[in-house]
């Protein structure tokens, strides 16, 4: 229920759920096993008592939290559900609340239209709901091969005969292919909404560059700066060095590689400058 109530009371609370869905007060009553009477005196303000029982009752009929009915939020959704309610495992559960998943991936999915359906299409794979009826299908496609390439002995019936076993299909095809479509589609669809901050990351990476080109040419002459493949490599390892689990063996290779990289690329460079410079002949 994605709404927001006004502030109110018990009684008003009730009352604009009974409108909102539709219901009777004869119909909440039977639900929640309390008296018509008792529920109509209610509702018409001649007496203040409900009881806590029905209050949790009629916050389960309506699919809401107590709180709720109680007027501490004005939002109706509930936030606490039994493990049983939400048709989880213990194992499932425990992973949710051990980390050992991302929950806000999973609450992404959860929210998606697209992986509600997709859900479904995993139900009758996982039940071979649809992989039975192919296999069924590849089932008569082989009892037709064998009957043509046994009862007529000749070559276009071992062709026709080849023919119809290449129309079968793997049972599991179709099922892993809509999966596929339908879960890339749903992480398409979250991804979008999410939106990307590439904005943040660029200017970081620019705060960053004008950080390390200060520190190399501090003191020098600016207009004809001297940055070497050393310096360069070894302000990209500080800034790294300091990080949780960083190998340093690996930062060592690295370091050589950079450097190699940088003077290569440099003399490179300076080779094609001379050929540029050269006269034609």
């Amino acid at each position: 229920m994605e709404n927001t109530f006004l502030p109110g009371t018990v009684r008003q609370r009730l009352a604009d759920l009974m409108k909102y869905h539709k219901v009777s007060q004869t119909d909440i009553a039977l639900k929640i096993g309390c008296g018509d009477s008792l529920l109509s005196r209610f509702l018409t303000g001649k007496t203040d008592k409900i009881g806590d029982e029905n209050i949790i009752r009629i916050a389960r009929v309506f699919n809401v939290s107590t709180d709720f009915l109680l007027g501490v939020t004005n939002v109706p959704d509930r936030k606490n559900y039994e493990i049983e309610e939400l048709g989880l495992s213990a194992q499932a559960a425990r992973n949710l609340y051990t980390g050992k998943v991302n929950t806000q991936v999973v609450n992404r999915l959860l929210e998606s239209p697209r992986f509600a359906e997709l859900t479904y299409t995993l139900e009758q794979y996982f039940n071979d709901t649809i992989a039975s009826g192919f296999a069924a299908q590849n089932q008569l496609y082989a009892t037709l091969a064998n009957l043509t390439r046994s009862t007529v002995q000749t070559d276009a019936a071992k062709e026709a005969a080849k023919d119809i076993s290449r129309l079968r299909t793997p049972a599991y095809q179709a099922d892993l292919a809509t999966i596929e479509a339908q879960f890339m589609a749903a992480v398409k669809e979250v991804k979008k909404e999410i939106g990307h901050d590439f904005t943040v990351q660029q200017a970081l990476t620019k705060e960053a560059a004008e950080r390390m080109f200060t520190e190399l040419t501090k003191g020098q002459d600016m207009e004809n700066p001297k940055v070497t493949p050393e310096q360069v490599t070894e302000l990209i390892i500080d800034s790294v060095a300091g990080m949780d689990g960083v190998n340093q063996e690996a930062l060592d290779k690295l370091s050589q590689a950079l450097t190699a990289f940088m003077q290569t690329t440099l003399d490179q460079a300076a080779t094609q400058e001379k050929d540029d410079e050269k006269p034609e002949q």
